[in-house]
């Protein structure tokens, strides 16, 4: 797009000898100059918008669809910065790390175990059935850390080899959503006894980020 400005001189301006200079417009002339019009550069945003982000996640009022877009589009310091606000409001101190490399809550290798995926997370309410849990249970051996405090989920759903690859995990809670994309990048382990249920481990940081055991068995959904 071009703007057009145009410049109406009030007088002649002599040169030498009384003539008019050859580079100046003649008593009258009209000047059309095509100046290039520049569009504004995107708002980039700031510590006070992910305060705010922050702040309406914590009262419910934003969805987790609309969270999931904001995320997406912070930059690596932005994402630290509501990283740190995000805890600092539960009360949790957790130190900076690499979102390049965003720790996912490893495996324990348990021989009983049918199977271990890691269970990535996609936006969705149209996916049926939308399978909730049944139930929660203290397992401290359902990462790679038996020595700390962990959490596991129950899925009553059936799944199969050819399946288990293909299942995706939800939340309708903004919470429990930011605290699984800071403490393990939205990269949940699973596992499971039989092909008739899926368990989801959370660590207890995430837990706590999350809002404890309830908030997430009541807001979190699996599904294909």
């Amino acid at each position: 797009m071009m703007l057009t400005l145009l410049l109406v001189p009030t007088s002649t301006v002599l040169g030498e000898g009384g003539t008019s200079s050859s580079d100046d417009p003649p008593t009258g002339s009209t000047f059309v100059a095509e100046i290039p019009s520049k569009s504004p550069p995107p708002a980039k945003t700031g510590d006070e918008d992910i305060e705010k982000v922050v702040d309406l996640i914590f009262k419910h009022q934003i969805d987790v669809e609309q969270l999931a877009k904001f995320m997406a589009k912070l930059d690596k310091y932005q994402y630290e910065t509501m990283r740190q606000l995000f805890s600092e409001r539960v009360g949790i101190v957790i130190e900076p790390v690499n979102v390049d490399n965003a720790s996912v809550m490893g495996p324990l290798a348990v021989a009983s175990w049918t199977y271990v995926e890691t269970i990535e997370n996609v936006w969705t309410w149209n996916y049926n059935p939308k399978i909730f849990a049944s139930s929660s249970y203290r397992d401290d051996n359902c990462d790679a850390d038996e020595h700390d405090v962990d959490y596991a989920f129950y899925y009553p759903v059936s799944t199969s080899p050819s399946t288990q690859g293909n299942l995706r995990w939800t939340t309708t809670n903004p919470q429990v959503y930011a605290a699984f994309q800071i403490a393990y990048g939205g990269n949940l382990s699973a596992f499971a006894y039989s092909w008739n249920e899926v368990r989801l481990c959370t660590g207890s940081r995430g837990t706590a980020l999350a809002g404890g055991t309830s908030a997430i068995a009541n807001s979190v959904f699996v599904h294909y």
